[in-house]
């Protein structure tokens, strides 16, 4: 009995740890006895970091910053490396900023995020009062966000209304693919959609075929290509990425969605051959 209360309460510590947010320690604290620690002696590195140089500093004024982040640089700091993210690398390398009474910030605060693989112009601001300005301009709807996402197949102009399964991405839930799944067919319930589905919409508002030269990168072959101008009305994570995906025009060179080009969710049971293709 004494066995399985133990075996019981491992179980219960791990769920709990794998679903806790952790503080990270920035400077000397004295830690308690019992306090759980995460080390890691080898932290994930992003060396696009270096990349940036003046160039990529777009704009600033007393309150905000605007960067272009080169790809493969996080938004925010991975749980193993604080330093090389956007934030960190535009201060060091980027900096000293002063904020509007003069002072030398430490460390620009993120206004929204982008994922990492993108590139793109990134918001950042001095101080808090910038940062709650910038959020709630984005509440309000009262910024426009356009991306430009370049496909070998052509993207239906128009509006596009799509739905991506929230347990998936709720806060301290581990496990599951790191792709984001869409389903094309409205939940069948308001309930369901609350407690099980997030609604996605963008709009393309521009599908034009372009020529690419090759690169020591990327060989675009005798494919076509198509840049797509994108307007994102709601923003979620990989939002972009997987519903150009789930069109059956993902993004070139994503490793992580093109393989399940064209799959949804509502088409998992009726296509089971693509879902396994998409796995292998």
């Amino acid at each position: 009995g004494d066995y399985e209360e133990e075996d019981v309460d491992l179980e219960e510590y791990i769920e709990k740890m794998e679903s806790q947010r952790f503080r990270r320690v920035l400077s000397p604290t004295l830690v308690q006895p019992g306090t759980d620690l995460r080390i890691y002696p080898n932290p994930r590195r992003f060396p696009s970091c270096y990349s940036l140089d003046k160039s990529n500093l777009l704009y600033q004024d007393t309150t905000f910053i605007v960067v272009d982040k080169p790809p493969l640089l996080p938004t925010q700091p991975d749980a193993s490396n604080y330093f090389e993210n956007c934030p960190g690398c535009v201060q060091d390398i980027l900096g000293p900023f002063e904020d509007i009474q003069g002072n030398i910030i430490k460390r620009p605060l993120i206004c929204h995020r982008v994922d990492s693989v993108v590139g793109g112009c990134v918001v950042l601001s001095k101080d808090r009062n910038g940062q709650r300005v910038f959020q709630e301009l984005q509440r309000q709807r009262k910024l426009k966000k356009v991306y430009l996402a370049v496909t070998n197949e052509p993207v239906p102009v128009g509006m596009h209304l799509h739905w991506m399964w929230s347990p998936q991405t709720a806060r301290g839930k581990a496990g599951g693919p790191p792709c984001q799944l869409i389903s094309h067919v409205p939940p069948e319930s308001r309930r369901k959609a609350r407690q099980f589905w997030t609604r996605c919409v963008l709009e393309v508002t521009k599908c034009e075929p372009i020529k690419i030269e090759k690169t020591p990168d990327y060989d675009p072959g005798d494919k076509p290509h198509y840049q797509n101008t994108i307007r994102l009305v709601t923003g979620r994570k990989h939002q972009v990425r997987a519903q150009l995906a789930s069109l059956g025009a993902p993004i070139i060179r994503d490793t992580l969605y093109q393989p399940i080009a064209g799959l949804t969710l509502n088409s998992l049971e009726t296509d089971e051959d693509a879902l396994e293709e998409g796995i292998a």
